[in-house]
Order: structure tokens, then C-alpha cells, then sequence
């Protein structure tokens, strides 16, 4: 689910880093009873685009997701570091398929499938599928077939949840 605000007037962004975005948006989201998932910066032709992902225990609503949006309108037009170009605000959960964007993030999800893309090729593969071994600090340990590989996260363009959608559609029969 996906609440978009389209053009954001009076908003821009500096050249600024995404961790210093993180720290400006984390307290609206935890004041939402929600936990910041992740944040991406996508440069559009016109405008960039500020993409907030978020999560709850029992899963963040539309509800959670207009209000975090109306919030972080706010919170952000107060704050001169992202003042220099128009931008778009998405506020969205992660979704089912959702994008891991730390290494802490995995955890939660041992035994299970993801869609990687690694940043260099490793034993002549760059996406695979690969289930969720074992996750100790930064090394993660991941199994293709009979091929088990240890990662580091820094080592992945992309790390996404790929569920059986076959199976949870099963299961909510």
C-alpha cells in the first residue's frame, strides 16, 4: 500500500545523504508507533523522490501511512538542510516482497527465500535466489541450490524478500 502526496510544494533537497534524511524522518515515523524500514532517494527528471518505508508489529495501515506523510510535510519544511529543489514524498509500507536495506533487518527472516543482486560477480552469478541461512553481524550466510556463500551486506545492490506466493495463497484459503 502506497500513500503518495504527488508534488510537494516549497520542499527541496540539498545534496544531502540518506542517513541524514533517516535521522530527520525516524522520530515521526516511532511517533506513529511505527518503525522507520527504510528510506530511498530516487533522482526523477523533474524532481527527485523521497521514499519512506515503513512498518508496525501488526503491520502499518493506510491509515499510519497518511499520517506519517502528513507529519514528515511538516517536519521537513521545517528543516533548511532539505531546501534546495522540489521534491515528491511517498510514504508506503515495505509490502510482502519488501527491500532489506540492513543487515539487522534479516534476522526476523531466517529459512526464507530472497532475490539478490550482488555488486560484483561471485562464483560467476550476480542475481540469484538464495535462501536466509544465518545472519552473524555482517556476515550473512546465504544457500542457492548446494551452493552455500557468505555475504557481506555491503556486498548487495539488493536484498528482497521473494515469497511463495503460491504457498501464502494456500494458507489464506
Amino acid at each position: 500500500m502506497r500513500y503518495e502526496l504527488g508534488h510537494v510544494p516549497h520542499f527541496y533537497l540539498k545534496d544531502m545523504r540518506k542517513d541524514e534524511l533517516e535521522i530527520a524522518i525516524e522520530p515521526v515515523v516511532t511517533n506513529h508507533g511505527c518503525e522507520l524500514w527504510g528510506v530511498e532517494l530516487i533522482r526523477g527528471k523533474k524532481r527527485p523522490t523521497i521514499r519512506v518505508f515503513i512498518d508496525a508489529i501488526a503491520g502499518a495501515t493506510i491509515e499510519d501511512c497518511e499520517k506519517v506523510a502528513k507529519d514528515l510535510n511538516y517536519e521537513l519544511a521545517l528543516n533548511d538542510a532539505f531546501f534546495d529543489q522540489d521534491y515528491v514524498l511517498e510514504v508506503s509500507t515495505p509490502g510482502i516482497d519488501r527491500k532489506f536495506f540492513k543487515v539487522e533487518q534479516l534476522s526476523a527472516f531466517l529459512e526464507e527465500n530472497f532475490e539478490l543482486k550482488l555488486r560484483k560477480i561471485k562464483n560467476g552469478k550476480r542475481s540469484l535466489i538464495a535462501k536466509l541461512i544465518c545472519v552473524d553481524n555482517e556476515d550473512i550466510l546465504f544457500q542457492s541450490g548446494e551452493e552455500k556463500m557468505i555475504l557481506n551486506f555491503i556486498d548487495l545492490d539488493l536484498c528482497r524478500l521473494k515469497p511463495n506466493f503460491e504457498e501464502l495463497m494456500r494458507v489464506n484459503k
